[in-house]
């Protein structure tokens, strides 16, 4: 990882305009290169559950999450060159709830007898019962677990 990225993930997580929920976003995309290679694969959800939650628990709050990001976009373009995929995601699905059955049934596909729309109510669930959404997140990761054994 470059200094530079370094350098302004550190700024990132000093920004108090940026919430903790897109500064892990945020770190997730800028270090998924060194999760790919499988180091990591004890620690962390599969890319595809990872990737497809963290779209569902933005969608809960798209609006915030946007303006957070665009706040990335414009003072950290070397972090924001690793999320620019996945803001453009959540921009172009002006039709939310297509792009929110499609990423609920990549997590309903790595689970038994659990359908999409489960893992909606769940994830709506999750997020009106925390104080934020990486306490939803993690909530959300316990009852995937609890629910693929």
């Amino acid at each position: 990882m470059s200094e530079k990225i370094i350098d302004e993930l550190q700024k990132l997580y000093d920004n108090d305009r940026i919430g903790d929920f897109v500064q892990e976003i945020c770190e997730y995309y800028v270090t998924r290169n060194s999760y790919l290679d499988g180091s990591y694969e004890n620690e962390i959800e599969p890319p595809e559950i990872m990737e497809s939650s963290y779209i569902l628990f933005c969608l809960q709050c798209r609006e915030q999450i946007l303006d957070e990001l665009m706040l990335v976009k414009r003072k950290f373009p070397s972090v924001y060159s690793a999320i620019s995929d996945f803001h453009n995601t959540l921009l172009i699905n002006m039709d939310y709830r297509s792009l929110e059955k499609k990423e609920a049934e990549v997590i309903a596909g790595f689970m038994k007898d659990t359908t999409a729309d489960e893992v909606i109510r769940q994830i709506e669930s999750f997020c009106l019962s925390s104080k934020n959404l990486s306490e939803g997140l993690d909530k959300f990761f316990s009852w995937v677990h609890s629910e693929s054994h």
